[in-house]
């Protein structure tokens, strides 16, 4: 399959191998691999997009989803200058606008929209909120590219409801990713006269994987450790 890119792509050279194999083929080898060197996080939640702001009235983006994920840091730290990869995917359903008119606009045909993004290395969550409130895609307006190491990049990334990513970095680097936001951005249900009669909810799903290839080392166990923990805490303080 990536005998179709070039020795060093693009992120727009990816464009061929999407239309040919979408997000890739499946890999029975790797579905049936159980191994501690790699990790997956599911999460599901709800959101409320967009509301009406107290000030004006206007219609506003009202909810943003803000995960602190358990993660493997200690071994990822042990790991140090090792590369490992991340693959996140939001998945979300969205109702078409109705109106002939909204065909072919990227921010009015779904009835809304969402992004996830990433803190970097050495981003607190102030920082973190600040960048994503910079990064909000005008209507109609050309999305917002970030150089954060992605593969396929937000031009990619961000069309229709399923959205799919990975990055390489050094495991180092990662230990200090663990801040992973879903925000909304414009959607026709971002509308004042529709707001005014009610606050759609929207349901979503992400999937955040780790995988350290070859390497050598514990991140399911670490992390499976943390969530027994913080399971056992949370029932004892209900």
């Amino acid at each position: 399959m990536k005998s179709h890119l070039p020795a060093n792509p693009s992120k727009g050279a990816y464009a061929l191998l999407f239309r040919r194999y979408g997000y890739g083929v499946p890999d029975l080898q790797r579905a049936r691999r159980s191994a501690s060197n790699a990790l997956t996080l599911i999460v599901q939640d709800e959101i409320t997009p967009y509301g009406l702001s107290e000030k004006t009235g206007g219609d506003v983006h009202k909810e943003l989803r803000l995960f602190e994920l358990p993660w493997p840091v200690e071994e990822l730290r042990k790991l140090g200058s090792a590369l490992v990869t991340l693959r996140v995917t939001l998945s979300s359903f969205v109702a078409p606008n109705p109106s002939e008119a909204s065909r072919g606009s990227r921010y009015r045909y779904a009835s809304h929209n969402l992004r996830f993004k990433l803190n970097r290395a050495g981003e607190n969550v102030q920082q973190f909120l600040a960048r994503i409130t910079r990064l909000a895609e005008p209507v109609d307006g050309p999305p917002n590219e970030e150089d954060d190491s992605w593969t396929f990049g937000s031009t990619r990334r961000d069309v229709g409801s399923l959205h799919i990513d990975q990055l390489t970095c050094r495991a180092s680097d990662l230990a200090r990713r663990n801040l992973l936001a879903v925000h909304p951005v414009a959607g026709w249900w971002k509308n004042k006269k529709l707001l005014e009669k009610t606050l759609p909810m929207v349901r979503f799903a992400l999937i955040i994987e780790i995988d350290a290839s070859e390497l050598e080392t514990k991140l399911y166990t670490e992390v499976a450790t943390s969530i027994t923990a913080l399971a056992k805490a949370q029932i004892i303080v209900g």
